[in-house]
């Protein structure tokens, strides 16, 4: 798909489009059936190698990664565990003998994070309410969604937002677009939560708001180390829900990207 605001933005990255399928292309890169992944490593595939990348219920065995999707939630099974690991870890645990077994029975390399807690929540109840409210969620009637390099996006797919990896220039740029198109002062939201929400659950939530929002992610400390490995240390990403993609796109060849200023910053 062409897209006016790659062509002027000229990012270093591709865009990523997320697409709700019931179809996967034989070239999609998927993770083995009960093998452990990060979705943003899929995301990370798309963009940096130009893969479809994506799965299914089936194939994301990682609980926020299904979450994060919309292939349902299954934190409320286990919510005084999660809400545990999303605060301080054993610390925050009600019942610490129980989070203790858990902890010893997963493997050697998430200890830690069990032990200490993902510190997104200063203490259990502001991460139970969280899970209970906070977090979107989605139970979508689609087989698969797929991270699809925006280039390989044809029209007939359906895609509901697009991922962009972003440089502080870039996302200068890409932010004032945004708020250029819409109302108010607040173009863009900065959720909590995990990065791999930021990239599709957010996103989904926010096409659902009569004035949809970018969201701005990759924030937390695994989303930094996963941009540090495959992207840069200064990358961020800024995910445009679809509705909002198509407004920025009509305003493209007439916007910031057209000044002297943008010109002199960017040397183009």
């Amino acid at each position: 798909m062409e897209s006016c605001i790659v062509r002027n933005l000229r990012p270093e990255f591709e865009p990523v489009a997320v697409v709700w399928s019931d179809v996967i292309p034989d070239d999609t890169l998927q993770f083995k059936k009960g093998k452990f992944g990060c979705i943003l490593y899929l995301f990370a595939e798309a963009s940096r190698n130009r893969k479809i990348a994506g799965g299914s219920r089936d194939s994301i065995t990682c609980t926020g990664g299904r979450a994060a999707l919309g292939f349902g939630n299954d934190f409320v099974a286990s919510l005084d565990r999660y809400a545990a690991l999303f605060s301080k870890g054993l610390r925050s645990a009600p019942d610490r003998a129980a989070y203790q077994a858990r902890m010893d029975a997963v493997p050697k390399s998430w200890r830690d994070l069990y032990e200490y807690g993902e510190r997104r929540h200063c203490s259990f109840e502001l991460a139970k309410d969280w899970i209970l409210h906070g977090l979107p969620r989605y139970d979508i009637g689609h087989q698969y969604v797929l991270f699809k390099p925006l280039s390989r996006v044809a029209p007939e797919d359906d895609f509901r937002a697009v991922i962009f990896p972003l440089n502080p220039d870039e996302l200068g740029g890409l932010i004032t677009l945004a708020g250029s198109v819409m109302p108010g002062t607040d173009p863009v939201q900065a959720p909590q939560g995990a990065d791999c929400t930021s990239i599709t659950a957010f996103a989904y939530a926010q096409a659902e708001s009569p004035a949809p929002r970018a969201i701005l992610g990759m924030l937390g400390v695994d989303g930094r180390e996963v941009m540090r490995k495959r992207f840069r240390d200064d990358t961020l990403t800024l995910t445009l829900p679809a509705s909002l993609y198509h407004r920025m796109e009509q305003e493209a060849n007439d916007s910031v990207f057209q000044t002297p200023s943008w010109k002199r910053l960017t040397g183009t």
